[in-house]
């Protein structure tokens, strides 16, 4: 039930490193555009934990870059 049709996203940067409890910190820039929408950047961090020989998305912060 997303009010959009079909969106386009276009990763411009990313960055990962590992922490101490041997999970991975990630970060990912980019832009998105949804229909007809003008063009959005946005920003996506998330930590990877090793879980019974998979990884797990355990946090995740998603931000669109929306200034007035």
């Amino acid at each position: 039930s997303l009010p959009f049709q079909k969106i386009q996203h276009s990763i411009t940067a990313q960055d990962h490193q590992p922490t101490p409890d041997s999970c991975i910190l990630s970060m990912v820039v980019g832009q998105l555009k949804a229909d007809d929408d003008q063009v959005l950047g946005f920003q996506q961090t998330f930590l990877l934990k090793s879980f019974h020989g998979a990884w797990v998305c355990t946090n995740e912060v998603f931000r669109l870059a929306l200034h007035n």
